[in-house]
């Protein structure tokens, strides 16, 4: 049942309490059958799996954390993701229980016979896995003010994801993804390595240099040296025919508005920056009051750059699009306008609820 003045941190946790509330076990199944489950990792020495006994229900329970409600970041605490479906082929013992958050007012207990897990695994190729390009919000995370805004400059690589766009604590995916992520990606393998990238990335070393100059030329935002206008001049001297044929197609799908053009390819290192210091933090390559202050960073940055969130979307999806994309308007042009719709239109959006400046 429902803990009065206790929210639900995300949608999954409020449709477990509600299945709790009726009763329905299979309902609370269906509630985290797309969603990632958390499963401690075990430090040395421990069992491989933290089987406790749970007076709740007199028996013997594996734990598992759903995403809204992992504990906040500890150095030394790491999560695995596991999904229903891996658990009812795995399960090692058929008298014990699958406890989902247990101890808080979200907890359901379920049993987990062969054929409690036959049902697990039929409700969850029903429910498939939870798609990419949704926008999801913690509502335990900041939801205004600064740290809320920089965040905010990180939610397309969130939507992408699908996880909460304002979160900054114990995983991003979790920690094994993050910290390979974080290797394969960005050639980041400890604090040292981050620490770098993330400097980079708030300088806005990784967008091409050509077509950045050229933008800023354009629009005027040299910085009084002349050195923006020189570089452009020393490439083409002129916006690369393919950032306009770009700006065209943004501005019939809605990324410009008519007559529009971006301003800066900023946005793409300013985002990947905040998800960078995200996955830091799952990788335990930072903790959390350095990762509140690059975020911060990171938002101030961008607002000195752009003068909205269209204008920082619109430099963030041409830079992706640069690189992905390259003039095909192929997946990753598709993928970009629905992401750019959900952040403008949704509104539980960032973008839709906070100032830009």
């Amino acid at each position: 049942m429902g803990t009065p003045g206790w929210m639900p941190p995300t949608e999954t946790e409020r449709r477990l309490c509600e299945a709790g509330a009726r009763g329905d076990w299979e309902g609370q199944i269906a509630a985290v059958a797309g969603e990632d489950l958390y499963l401690l990792v075990p430090q040395q020495g421990q069992d491989p799996l933290p089987v406790y006994d749970d007076p709740a229900v007199g028996g013997t329970c594996i734990p598992v954390t759903t995403r809204g409600m992992l504990p906040p970041w500890h150095p030394q605490q790491l999560f695995d993701r596991v999904s229903v479906d891996e658990l009812a082929q795995d399960w090692p013992n058929d008298k014990w229980m699958l406890a989902v958050n247990p101890g808080t007012p979200c907890a359901a207990y379920l049993p987990a016979t062969p054929a409690h897990r036959g049902a697990w695994a039929r409700i969850r190729a029903q429910y498939g896995v939870r798609p990419g390009g949704m926008l999801a919000t913690h509502l335990g995370g900041p939801l205004h003010g600064p740290l809320a805004q920089g965040l905010a400059c990180g939610a397309p690589v969130a939507v992408h994801h699908s996880v909460p766009w304002n979160e900054l604590g114990t995983a991003f995916l979790d920690y094994a993804t993050d910290a390979e992520l974080l290797r394969d990606q960005w050639s980041v393998v400890d604090p040292a390595s981050w620490q770098q990238r993330l400097d980079q990335l708030l300088n806005a070393r990784f967008v091409p240099a050509e077509a950045e100059a050229a933008l800023r030329a354009r629009a005027g935002k040299g910085d009084g040296s002349g050195e923006d206008a020189a570089d452009a001049k020393a490439g083409t001297g002129e916006v690369p025919e393919l950032v306009e044929k770009y700006e065209e197609r943004f501005r019939a799908d809605g990324l410009l508005p008519a007559g529009g053009q971006v301003k800066s390819l900023a946005a793409l290192d300013h985002a990947h920056a905040v998800n960078l210091v995200r996955w830091g933090l799952g990788a335990r390559f930072c903790a959390p009051p350095q990762a509140e202050q690059a975020v911060l960073r990171a938002g101030e940055l961008a607002r000195a750059v752009y003068g909205s969130w269209q204008e920082f979307s619109a430099g963030y999806f041409l830079g992706r699009l640069l690189a992905f994309d390259n003039g095909w308007f192929g997946p990753p042009y598709a993928e970009a306008v629905h992401i750019h719709r959900v952040l403008t239109q949704d509104p539980a959006s960032p973008w839709a609820n906070l100032p830009f400046a």
